[in-house]
């Protein structure tokens, strides 16, 4: 593992390490980002991800162009023209990609999912990641 994921993944760790103890049903575990740039605000507690988005959640793979990582709102979003997301059960694309710490995410916007042969399509879909996907 690089240098550089190694300090983004302490970064995030110690970043959502006051989430994961206030709310033990909260759960940001076994995620891994990737970007070209990372920044850092820590007056209003976020990570902003810039270029060539990367994330994979257990088994998941979602690609965009930018992302935001917010502790005060406790979410993940993911912006892409369309983002994507596949897995060896799921394939979807949506504008936006919202991820919650317990792991359901919204597709915002154009969105499409594929899911073990159902198709779905609408401008807001509700999911819930699986671990066994």
């Amino acid at each position: 593992m690089s240098k550089r994921y190694k300090i983004l993944s302490i970064i995030f760790g110690c970043f959502f390490l006051p989430v994961l103890t206030a709310e033990e049903s909260v759960s940001f575990q076994n995620i891994s980002i990737q970007a070209d740039q990372v920044t850092i605000d820590e007056e209003i507690r976020q990570l902003a991800f810039k270029n060539n988005i990367k994330i994979i959640i257990d088994g998941y793979i979602i690609k965009g162009s930018d992302a935001l990582l917010s502790q005060k709102d406790k979410k993940l979003e993911i912006y892409g023209k369309p983002a994507t997301i596949k897995s060896n059960a799921v394939n979807g694309e949506a504008e936006i990609f919202v991820i919650y710490p317990n792991k359901s995410m919204d597709l915002i916007g154009n969105a499409k999912l594929l899911n073990k042969g159902n198709s779905i399509t609408s401008n807001l879909i509700s999911y819930q990641i699986s671990p066994n996907e």
